[in-house]
């Protein structure tokens, strides 16, 4: 009996003890827990200023924290690793990211006050966490168009489904201009169009190409990479038949410039048709030639039809681009980007994706199956699903938060 009194004095400082230390771990724990919470939702913020960061930080932080004494001080900090501060190189980083620091700093009421043993009326807590949220990373985009005439017929509220594209194509451009925002390299896109031939400026003047001149596909695919000359001029000079109603535009980073060219261009030319390999066979070639190439190569084929049958070997078919593919057009294609090195030395990623313009391709038949894998093929039922295909392609890793 003696000895618990004389222990007692020392079980309820290790009591008073114990008790601080449970609500200092429990404050602490719903304080990190906040500060967690508070920089993820910082992070994923679109564009938001640093006051806008950090009232949205404190309104996360003090709807956790209720039990503490007086205001909450949080504090948010924000650092850019990008191509151009040098950070993504020395850190290993394959694409630039934004991180988000957000320390809070908390005064609570000590549920058992005890100076003997330094346990005071009130004590402090602070912590932090740090978010990282990955930033686009510049990127070149090939567009590959269908320019046939069905592209001029009506489709979601009465918009025509070349007007609900070029709507869609300048939204990707404010997707790039966005994109050029945390990168020095500035992101870049072309416009590769197609219908019966490929169709480029010339001296100002619009041109007709063949890019499929050979009548064996293997010879075809071997000389994929070589540009071909201008078609004769029997083709040139008529124009109801072999319409010239478009033109390439070469992978540019002048934004303004790609949209004024796309400003000229129609897709209501009745005898134009849908032959897909006049520009998958020319996107080979603008590909090839680019140089300071982006770390993301991105070929992005938009069409509303079924290819018109050629005739091969004496028999007319609905499955030459298959025919080609199965050449090897569409993996000597994307291998040889991949063996290609980007402006700063690093890899080369390659993505490709087809979007059915109100359009489901039919697997037996469309080379593009074979061509981009089925889970990259898309079939856009109303306009805005164009948009959303497209950008779905692009930011496949932006805004991922860890």
């Amino acid at each position: 009996m003696i000895v618990f009194v004389g222990m007692l004095p020392v079980m309820m400082m290790l009591f008073a003890f114990a008790m601080h230390l449970a609500q200092q771990m429990l404050a602490h724990a719903r304080l990190l827990e906040a500060a967690e919470v508070a920089s993820l939702a910082v992070a994923a913020q679109h564009e938001a200023t640093q006051s806008q960061s950090e009232q949205l930080a404190q309104q996360v932080v003090d709807f956790y924290i209720k039990d503490n004494v007086g205001a909450l001080t949080v504090t948010v900090g924000q650092d850019a690793c990008t191509y151009a501060s040098g950070c993504m190189q020395d850190a290993g980083e394959l694409a630039p990211s934004m991180q988000t620091d957000v320390q809070v700093h908390s005064r609570y009421d000590s549920w058992l006050s005890f100076d003997a043993i330094g346990i005071k009326e009130q004590f402090e807590l602070k912590g932090g966490s740090l978010s990282k949220r990955y930033l686009p990373k510049p990127v070149d985009v090939y567009l590959i168009v269908d320019f046939s005439y069905s592209m001029s017929w009506a489709w979601t509220d009465g918009q025509t489904k070349y007007a609900i594209v070029k709507d869609t194509l300048s939204r990707v451009v404010d997707q790039l201009k966005l994109y050029n925002k945390y990168n020095q390299e500035k992101s870049r896109i072309a416009l590769i169009g197609f219908n019966r031939f490929s169709v480029r400026k010339v001296g100002g003047t619009r041109t007709l190409y063949n890019m499929d001149i050979y009548d064996n596909i293997n010879e075809t695919v071997a000389h994929m990479f070589e540009d071909k000359p201008a078609a004769s001029n029997y083709y040139q000079s008529y124009s109801y038949y072999y319409p010239k109603n478009f033109h390439d535009i070469p992978l540019t980073e002048d934004y303004d410039h790609f949209l004024a060219e796309l400003d000229t261009m129609t897709a209501n030319a009745r005898n134009a048709g849908t032959y897909s390999w006049q520009g998958m066979l020319r996107a080979a070639v603008v590909s090839d030639e680019a140089t300071n190439l982006n770390p993301d190569q991105v070929f992005i084929v938009l069409s509303d039809g079924h290819d018109n049958t050629k005739t091969y070997n004496g028999v007319k078919t609905n499955r030459y681009l298959k025919m080609l593919v199965g050449a090897g057009l569409c993996q000597q294609l994307f291998d040889n980007m991949r063996g290609k090195t980007g402006r700063h030395g690093e890899a080369i990623s390659v993505k490709a994706g087809v979007i059915g313009v109100d359009f489901l391709l039919d697997k037996e038949s469309n080379g593009f199956y074979d061509c981009v894998g089925e889970r990259n093929i898309y079939h856009a039922s109303q306009g805005p699903d164009v948009y959303k295909y497209i950008l779905q392609m692009l930011n496949e890793e932006t805004g991922r938060l860890e």
